[in-house]
């Protein structure tokens, strides 16, 4: 639900924004109701006034914050989860770093923690909790854990170096195996923002699986049920890849699907495609065989892609992927759209592409814990004093991603369970 950060006054400013591309009007968040009602505020007096509410709101906090304060998704969980912090009193550090897990007679005693060019010693009487993020921006545990071709991009926050496994695993703690995947997926896009710095764009269900879409290969054929959910699209990527070049994939739209749904970073309407345009972040082309040449894809292997994709639009049956056959599928659809909310015609010239690289957007392999969340010992013994939660921990889910959320929740849960077992209310 939406979070209101006027309530937390000046504790608002440590809440990292989103990522810029899934705002609008330069830092408005949305979540899928307001999008809604945002397309079709022009047609319906109810989006309309929904709209205007939404907007005006953000105009009057842009005349006191640098930011809005109506906080949605993951900002409005971090919104709620501060405010319970400051209802109980405690004291948060930020800008600082663990330099090393401080032990006496093998157990975690507290951190050596380095702020602003000063060490400190923090003892912990009860136990020290890691959620620090998971491993995936670790220097060489990245190129280790992952598969080949290791992804370049992440999503994620940028404080997960996975620094303080190597001090865990140097007190005994170990990692979990056997998970089917070390870390979640959505494929991504990216593009070189006007500061310099660069944006990762996870296509999670805004775009795949909307009609006039489709997905190729270099050999421009489909390997991959567009509509099904970002985890599994990447999985596909790799191992289409290791038969027939698959990385980078292209998401192809005609002119009718770019303007109702948008693609990527480029927002519905088809308004303001030149800059997209100008960096080759989305290439266009007057017809399927040029496009193709732009991209440096078959061409007689796109063209027979979606000549089968129009006659699936026609029957409403995807023959090859079963496109549009759950409701995960037709949820991220269009439902004004038939038969099928996922299949449409690409006929509409100009055509359009951007290219999809797979993307980790969290840890599945962490360190193995106990139903306490308390690290384990290769023996089978906890780590006195030492707790993992989060992308920290070895996942419940053995490497699976049965919906969204799959990181949040079990961090929540386990966090719960850390936090009342070093307290001895487990």
């Amino acid at each position: 639900m939406p979070f209101d950060g006027r309530a937390l006054g000046k504790r608002l400013a440590l809440i990292r924004p989103p990522i810029p591309e899934f705002t609008i009007l330069g830092g408005l968040m949305i979540d899928r109701d307001d999008i809604a009602h945002l397309l079709k505020m022009t047609k319906n007096p109810e989006s309309f006034l929904y709209a205007a509410k939404l907007i005006g709101r953000y105009g009057i906090d842009r005349l006191t914050h640098k930011r809005g304060t109506r906080l949605v998704m993951g900002n409005a969980l971090i919104g709620r989860l501060l405010a319970a912090l400051d209802a109980a009193g405690a004291e948060i550090v930020t800008q600082a770093e663990t330099e090393a897990l401080l032990t006496e007679n093998g157990r975690v005693t507290g951190i050596k923690l380095r702020q602003n060019g000063r060490i400190y010693d923090i003892t912990a009487r009860r136990g020290v909790v890691m959620a620090s993020g998971g491993f995936n921006r670790h220097p060489t545990r990245r190129a280790e854990m992952l598969p080949q071709p290791t992804a370049a991009y992440s999503p994620g926050a940028p404080g997960h170096t996975g620094r303080i496994h190597d001090m865990a695993l140097a007190l005994g703690a170990h990692y979990g195996e056997g998970a089917l995947d070390n870390a979640f997926w959505a494929p991504v896009s990216t593009r070189r923002r006007a500061d310099g710095s660069l944006a990762v764009f996870p296509h999670f269900v805004l775009d795949r699986g909307k009609p006039g879409t489709i997905v190729v290969n270099a050999a421009g054929r489909r390997f991959v049920n567009e509509a099904t959910s970002y985890h599994l699209f990447t999985r596909a990527m790799y191992a289409a890849h290791r038969h027939s070049p698959s990385i980078p994939a292209f998401l192809i739209a005609d002119a009718t699907a770019l303007r109702k749904y948008g693609l990527g970073m480029v927002r519905p309407g088809g308004r303001g495609l030149k800059p997209f345009l100008a960096d080759g972040y989305l290439v266009e082309a007057p017809s399927l065989a040029a496009l193709a040449g732009r991209l440096g894809i078959d061409a007689q292997g796109l063209q027979t892609s979606v000549a089968r994709m129009n006659d699936y639009a026609a029957s409403g049956v995807d023959a090859e992927f079963g496109r549009g056959t759950s409701a995960y599928h037709r949820v991220n659809g269009d439902p004004a759209h038939g038969p099928n909310p996922n299949l449409g015609r690409i006929a509409t010239a100009p055509f359009y592409a951007v290219r999809l690289l797979p993307g980790d957007i969290g840890a599945a392999t962490g360190l193995v814990t106990n139903e306490y969340a308390q690290v384990m010992r290769k023996d089978g013994t906890p780590l006195p004093g030492l707790y993992a939660v989060g992308n920290d921990m070895q996942s419940v889910m053995g490497g699976v991603y049965p919906g969204p959320g799959i990181t949040i929740g079990p961090g929540l849960a386990f966090a719960y369970a850390a936090a009342t077992h070093l307290t001895g209310a487990l």
